[in-house]
């Protein structure tokens, strides 16, 4: 934590000032998230700074291969001096641990490609859940409007039942699309006739079992509108 990390950089600086040294190297392997925080520390921090400090992240295998080299028993101790004697030979690179921007740049894309594929999940749920409850409009060649557009998961999951969408007319249905659409349904009429005649096709649920799908379905478009 950060009250270790200064205690340690105090240690340091006092190793450093009464040897005389003109260059520190604190090195410490990668260990996921967990060894971000120090490593940052130390290469930020305005005392070590002066000491022409450099923070290196390296990586575990690197280590290992060079401790695997003097063939003895693992510790704490005897791992931390082969860190230490695997910098002493400059083995080692400086790595992203300068590159803020990098870092800046990496948690944004991860979690992009994250909220991506969570994206895909979620809508890959959703069209299995909607398939138990209109098996054909799921599969329906002539519905030429995609069902995670607003309008039709407002239709599908909040709006009306599946009984709503056989008794309503073709013109109130076309009339709904328009208005929730805001006019961008080239023809409002003949997607009406396309939800109303797969609606038809479909097998119908049990009530209990509508009731679970349909609560599935309101939880996974909640969660679309949110990675949207």
């Amino acid at each position: 934590d950060l009250k270790g990390a200064t205690e340690l950089k105090n240690m340091i600086i006092d190793t450093a000032n009464s040897n005389h040294l003109d260059q520190v190297v604190i090195g410490m392997e990668a260990t996921s998230i967990y060894s971000f925080h120090p490593a940052m520390f130390f290469q930020e921090d305005s005392d070590l700074k002066k000491l022409n400090t450099q923070s290196v992240v390296i990586d575990p295998k690197k280590t290992k291969r060079y401790h695997d080299v003097f063939a003895e028993d693992k510790n704490d101790q005897i791992d931390a001096f082969y860190i230490a004697d695997f910098l002493r030979v400059g083995r080692y690179s400086v790595g992203i641990v300068r590159q803020e921007n990098y870092i800046a740049l990496q948690r944004l894309t991860r979690s992009r490609y994250e909220l991506v594929q969570s994206l895909a999940r979620a809508k890959q749920h959703f069209i299995e859940n909607l398939y138990y409850k209109l098996n054909k409009l799921v599969i329906s060649d002539e519905l030429n409007t995609s069902i995670f557009g607003s309008t039709m998961m407002s239709l599908l999951t909040e709006d009306m039942t599946t009984d709503d969408l056989l008794n309503l007319s073709i013109t109130d249905l076309a009339d709904y699309l328009n208005e929730h659409g805001r006019g961008r349904f080239a023809n409002p009429e003949a997607l009406a006739k396309t939800i109303q005649k797969a609606v038809r096709a479909s097998y119908r649920l049990d009530k209990v079992i509508a009731n679970s799908v349909d609560t599935v379905l309101s939880v996974y478009a909640e969660e679309i509108k949110a990675f949207q």
